[in-house]
């Protein structure tokens, strides 16, 4: 399997890891080099590129990858247009983190077959830890 994660943000260098650690072939992609030093040594390949730009997606190969997660943090804007771009690139599947529900909505009517709500996910995982404990 193959995977993009694409954001080296808390969340998007935690999954790239946590799956290449797994044995997943992992494609990191940051727009900051500096954001690809945590991971570089333990991912297939790294690289810093502009992800809203579709060329240079196309030139990484991007639309051959079996899964894209798309954890753009910062800019949910570009969140949205990598999505689009996964899409019309030919991306088998599209995962997609999300801020809020609001956001997780947009991300799925984009076209995204799973958003990740990390709060809400570890609220609820969390929750069910302490209800489990008592």
């Amino acid at each position: 399997m193959k995977v993009a994660v694409i954001g080296m943000g808390l969340f998007g260098e935690a999954m790239a890891l946590d799956l290449a650690r797994a044995g997943v072939e992992v494609v990191a992609i940051d727009r900051e080099l500096a954001k690809l030093d945590n991971v570089r040594d333990e991912v297939a390949l790294a690289v810093a590129l502009d992800a809203t730009d579709e060329r240079e997606l196309q030139a990484q190969g991007i639309g051959k990858v079996d899964l894209l997660i798309a954890c753009i943090g910062n800019d949910f804007e570009a969140n949205q247009m990598l999505v689009v771009l996964a899409r019309e690139l030919g991306v088998a599947r599209i995962w997609a983190r999300a801020p809020s529900r609001r956001h997780a909505k947009i991300l799925e009517l984009l076209g995204a077959e799973r958003v990740i709500l990390p709060e809400l996910d570890m609220a609820e995982r969390a929750a069910r830890e302490l209800l489990g404990a008592s």
